[in-house]
């Protein structure tokens, strides 16, 4: 009996990541979460990059990556979570 629980508790978590669908096509949640934080990131640095407001932190590939954590894991939260 011990050999079946790590299957059945395996099989309990396969069916819970979240699907979108877009446009007939079914996408992963955290497919979609990545997508939007790289698309608001790059709309983020493009206008701190165009202004005087920041351009050395526009610059940043660190700045970049982190706020694409960011908005992604705040989206996953908003979204997918089921608060």
């Amino acid at each position: 009996m011990r050999s079946w629980v790590p299957v059945l508790a395996a099989s309990s978590v396969l069916g819970c990541a979240p699907v979108v669908d877009v446009a007939g096509v079914y996408f992963p949640g955290w497919l979609v979460s990545t997508v939007s934080g790289v698309v608001v990131s790059y709309g983020v640095v493009s206008w701190l990059g165009r202004g005087s407001q920041a351009p050395e932190l526009a610059d940043s590939a660190l700045f970049f990556l982190g706020l694409v954590a960011v908005v992604a894991l705040a989206t996953w939260w908003i979204f997918f979570s089921g608060f």
